[in-house]
């Protein structure tokens, strides 16, 4: 097996993308990188450090790191893409949200080890 150099490793695609019903059509959602992942794990434990263990704008600040075109560009990046994202249905957003979750392996089992750790 051959080593691997860095720019190879970086012109590697690994966004691993899904494609899931909603609105009418289809969305990809993507697995977030380290650093979308990591960011988000940090808010996860300030929060549950809290009184009120629960990340402001959950479903939107994950979904925000993970809806992405076909090729895995994010769509709703940054607060900005939070905030757009607010605006959107429940029902949509939720079931998104699920299929977020579960591509990222964020399951409650997932968060609670990480809060162990």
């Amino acid at each position: 097996m051959a080593v691997l150099t860095r720019d190879q490793i970086e012109q590697t695609s690994d966004a691993k993308i899904i494609k899931v019903p909603a609105w009418g059509g289809e969305v990809c959602i993507r697995l977030m990188t380290v650093g979308d992942r990591d960011s988000y794990e940090v808010k996860l434990l300030e929060a549950q450090s809290k009184a009120v263990p629960v990340i402001p704008d959950f479903r939107s600040e994950l979904l925000a790191r993970c809806l992405c075109d076909d090729k895995g560009v994010l769509l709703f990046p940054g607060d900005e893409g939070v905030a757009a994202l607010r605006r959107k249905s429940v029902d949509q957003i939720h079931g998104l949200w699920k299929a977020a979750l579960k591509h990222n392996a964020l399951t409650e089992e997932e968060i609670e080890k990480l809060a162990g750790e």
